[in-house]
């Protein structure tokens, strides 16, 4: 997303930011272990080739533990053997998805390992715990060498608290990654930030359940009328024991990263330059559709404050339909769902769009102490190698386009094809309030909520949202 001239909001902001990631209620965490303390300042006075050691934060799909990475793997690999999981891994073959993270991470060590770079992971968690840390650690001006996050990283890069990548880099990027990865991350013609494995929503629907509706399994409703209809049939159809489903709704990340894609389609938005644009048209239309979906759905499902509770309903077969990432494709399978896979239903002027969704951007902070050796560890994310076992895990789509769009992954994976299309043209991240951000989002929360549980006007509702929301973001 190229983010607009917002009014530059003080760091200390941040410690009250939204949580990030995909989902989470809003509840406050305890942070079990302080940022380092303040050290002096020094200069990056050694080169990859004369031997480096970097700090990078971890994240939950590729962690491996802390400590040297090197020093890692072995123990992780025992694990696994322990659990009965076969830890081989050829190129160009599926592999068990809990053996994910001991592939990538050994990828990438070998890949440093050529550079004569060493790796040290730290995990500083995520959501509001990883907010205050690296709060903490851009005002001690004592960060690790990439950090990592979810909605809170385009703030961090507006501020300027984040290293560009260098011209060449991100004329590489742009030419050969989709831009699901890269372009919530861009802001003033510069990219600071990269995802190696986002997601994108996409619809799914539990092909028994549209069938007992009367409805064709293999057949994706294609707009928002098919899609409302088709949910009122299976409604009406599971008398109780199953729901139609449609979108998460809750008031947090997990409903604005999955129902934003809607309003993305749409022609809405949460936000322009930092300040709210909730009352939009657009957005009326969208809310609208919420309100016609949660009519179908057993009462409070859709906005329920835990976003677990929703996931549970499909995953027990009680929902026929949902928009989520690509995730599911894999996951409902697991849970023996046969599961019809398509892009989101268009709305009667709407455009594709999409909102990146479980994607962790790993950044250089200006404070970082071996930048040359910390983009070195970004390019092999999207190196050939590493996004090769990205396509191979079935769980996401790779963003390196030579093998995305190559014949063979087509072929072998043509549901994640979907989702890679999706991940191009105009994606965006979640935007960042000019000020009170977390305060902006929960009055928006709320409104959606309201609308949807209350028979009250759907513009008047939004209208007091801006107006409250406006107040607090002056």
């Amino acid at each position: 997303m190229k983010f607009g001239t917002a009014a530059k909001w003080g760091i200390s902001a941040l410690l009250i930011a939204a949580l990030a990631g995909c989902g989470g209620g809003g509840g406050k965490s305890e942070v079990s272990e302080s940022p380092p303390a303040e050290k002096p300042e020094s200069k990056d006075t050694t080169t990859p080739a004369q031997g480096t050691t970097i700090t990078v934060l971890t994240e939950g799909a590729t962690n491996v533990g802390t400590g040297k990475l090197g020093d890692l793997l072995a123990p992780k690999e025992k694990e696994l053997k322990g659990k009965g999981l076969d830890t081989a891994y050829t190129p160009g073959k599926q592999f068990p998805a809990d053996a994910f993270g001991l592939h990538y991470q050994t990828i990438m060590y070998n890949l440093m390992k050529e550079k004569n770079i060493e790796v040290n992971m730290q995990d500083w968690g995520w959501g509001e715990p990883l907010i205050q840390k690296q709060t903490a650690g851009f005002l001690a001006k004592n960060m690790p060498d990439i950090i990592v996050g979810e909605t809170q990283m385009n703030g961090f890069a507006q501020q300027g608290l984040l290293e560009p990548f260098p011209d060449d880099m991100a004329d590489e990027i742009r030419k050969n990654v989709a831009d699901a990865a890269w372009k919530p991350m861009e802001y003033n013609g510069k990219i600071y930030g990269l995802a190696a494995q986002p997601g994108v929503s996409s619809l799914f629907w539990n092909k028994d359940l549209v069938k007992q509706a009367g409805l064709d399994p293999d057949k994706a409703p294609a707009t928002w009328a098919e899609l409302a209809d088709n949910v009122k049939k299976v409604t009406e159809a599971g008398k109780g024991k199953f729901y139609g489903g449609g979108v998460y709704a809750g008031a947090n990340f997990g409903g604005y990263l999955r129902y934003g894609a809607l309003m993305m389609i749409n022609g809405g938005a949460f936000a322009a330059d930092g300040k709210p644009v909730f009352n939009s048209d657009a957005n009326v239309e969208t809310v609208t559709l919420l309100r016609d979906l949660n009519a179908s759905n057993a009462p409070g499902l859709m906005v329920n404050t835990n976003e677990g509770t929703y996931f549970d309903a499909w995953y027990k077969g009680q929902l026929a339909y949902i928009i989520d990432g690509p995730w599911q494709s894999q996951q409902a399978r697991d849970k023996k769902i046969d599961v019809g896979m398509a892009p989101i239903p268009m709305s009667p002027n709407g455009k594709a769009g999409n909102i990146t969704i479980g994607a962790a951007f790993h950044s250089v902070p200006k404070d970082s102490k071996h930048k040359e050796a910390a983009f070195e560890y970004i390019r092999a994310m999207y190196s050939k190698d590493v996004q090769q076992l990205i396509a191979d895990s079935n769980v996401r789509s790779p963003i390196l386009k030579e093998i995305a769009e190559s014949d063979t992954y087509k072929k072998e994976h043509p549901e994640l094809y979907t989702h890679y299309q999706a991940m191009g043209g105009n994606v965006q991240g979640l935007p960042t309030f000019a000020k009170d951000n977390s305060k902006a989002w929960q009055i928006w929360g709320d409104a959606v909520v309201k609308a949807l549980m209350t028979k009250g006007d759907v513009k008047a509702i939004l209208d007091d949202a801006q107006k409250r929301a406006g107040a607090v973001t002056q």
